[in-house]
C-alpha cells in the first residue's frame, strides 16, 4: 500500500511539471444593445462571446492559440481560430511567426487596421540599447490603392508574401522619450513619439503615403495627450488624413465613433477630435466622451456625438459595463436627426 502511495504521489508530481508551461486562460461576454436610429427605427440585439487561449512554452519557445465562441462572429457563429504563432530566439533575435493581430497601442494603431494575416514573422533584437525589427505580412495588400507585388487574392486570403509586405523599423529611448520609426510598405513611411512631460502624457504618430495609380500622396497623423488632476483623468485625441482611406482602424481603443466605420462615418470624412473625462464614483468608473468628426455625415456637414460609460467590478467577479452612446446622423431626406445606442455587458476573464 506504501508503494501504491509513494508512486501515486511521483506520478502527480511528475503531471504537474510536465503541465507547469501550459495555461488556459480566457475570457467571456453577454451584450445586449437597443438602438433608435435617426428614422426613428428601433432594434434590439443579443451576443454572447467567449474567448479561450491555450498557451505552452519550453525553454525559449512558446506557441499560442486563441479560439472564439461567437453567436454572430465575424465568421459566423461557431469557433473561429483568431491567433496561432509561435515565439523563440535564434541567438540574439526574437522570432514571433504565425497569426497574430496588432493593438492599437502600437504605432500607428489609431490609424492601421491591427488585423491578422496568415503565416506572418516579426524579428527583433537590440543593439545598444536600441531595438532593429523587421517582419512581413498583408498589410501591403490591404492598403489603399495598392499596385504592388500583392494580388487581389492574397489580400482576400491573407497570405503575407516577401515581396512588397515587407516592414522594418528602430525603436529607441532619447531623453525618457520612445521614438519609433518604420518603414511599413514600399508605398508607406511612419514615425512616433510618446513620453511624458510635468505630468502630461502625449503620443504623437504620423504616417506619410506615396501616391498610387489610384490614391494620391498624403498624410495621417494621430495625436493624444492626456493627464490626471485631483483623480480626475483629462484626455484629448484628434485624426488628421488627406485621404479618409488612410485610416482604416475599425476598433478604436480611444474614440467613441471609429473614423473608419462606414455604417456610422462617411467616406468624406478627414478629421476627427475628442475630448474625455473620467473618474471612479464609489468604485465606478465613468467616462464621458466628447467629439466632432469633420465631413463625418457628408461633405458638407459633420458629425457631433457624446457618450458616457459606466463600468463597475461586481461582488460576483463579473464587471458590468454600461454604455450610452449619441451621435449625429442622416434621416431619410439627409435632414439632421440623432442615433441613440444603449449597450449594456456583462464580462468575465477567468
Amino acid at each position: 500500500m506504501k508503494k501504491q502511495l509513494i508512486a501515486a504521489a511521483v506520478a502527480a508530481t511528475m503531471s504537474a511539471v510536465a503541465m507547469a508551461d501550459i495555461s488556459i486562460t480566457g475570457d467571456a461576454k453577454y451584450e445586449y444593445d437597443h438602438t433608435e436610429d435617426a428614422n426613428a427605427v428601433k432594434s434590439n440585439t443579443g451576443n454572447t462571446e467567449m474567448h479561450i487561449n491555450f498557451a505552452g512554452k519550453t525553454g525559449d519557445t512558446g506557441v499560442v492559440a486563441k479560439f472564439e465562441l461567437d453567436t454572430s462572429g465575424d465568421n459566423g457563429a461557431g469557433i473561429d481560430l483568431e491567433d496561432m504563432y509561435m515565439t523563440t530566439k535564434v541567438g540574439d533575435i526574437d522570432v514571433k511567426a504565425g497569426n497574430w493581430a496588432s493593438g492599437t497601442g502600437g504605432l500607428l494603431g489609431e490609424l492601421e487596421e491591427g488585423g491578422r494575416a496568415q503565416n506572418k514573422i516579426d524579428l527583433r533584437t537590440k543593439v545598444g540599447g536600441v531595438t532593429i525589427y523587421a517582419g512581413n505580412s498583408d498589410k501591403e495588400a490591404a492598403e489603399a490603392g495598392n499596385t504592388g507585388t500583392a494580388s487581389t487574392t492574397d489580400a482576400a486570403d491573407g497570405d503575407t508574401l516577401l515581396n512588397g509586405n515587407m516592414y522594418a523599423g528602430v525603436v529607441m529611448s532619447v531623453a525618457g522619450n520612445t521614438i519609433e520609426f518604420k518603414k511599413n510598405s514600399d508605398t508607406r513611411d511612419s514615425y512616433g513619439i510618446k513620453g511624458s512631460i510635468q505630468g502630461v502624457n502625449y503620443r504623437y504618430e504620423a504616417m506619410d503615403n506615396d501616391a498610387t495609380s489610384t490614391v494620391a500622396a498624403g498624410d495621417a497623423s494621430y495625436i493624444e495627450l492626456d493627464t490626471t488632476v485631483s483623480g480626475v483623468k483629462l484626455q484629448y485625441a484628434a485624426i488628421d488624413t488627406d485621404v479618409n482611406s488612410f485610416v482604416d482602424e475599425s476598433d478604436s481603443g480611444v474614440f467613441a465613433v471609429s473614423f473608419s466605420d462606414a455604417t456610422k462615418v462617411a467616406t468624406t470624412a478627414t478629421e476627427q477630435a475628442q475630448v474625455a473625462i473620467s473618474t471612479s464614483i464609489d468604485g465606478t468608473t465613468v467616462t464621458l466622451k466628447s467629439g466632432e468628426i469633420t465631413k463625418g455625415l457628408s461633405a458638407t456637414q459633420d458629425m457631433d456625438y457624446v457618450q458616457v460609460q459606466a463600468k463597475r467590478k461586481l461582488a460576483s467577479g463579473a464587471t458590468a459595463i454600461v454604455t450610452y452612446t449619441d451621435r449625429d446622423q442622416l434621416k431619410t431626406g439627409n435632414t439632421m436627426g440623432s442615433n441613440e445606442n444603449l449597450e449594456i455587458e456583462l464580462n468575465v476573464a477567468f
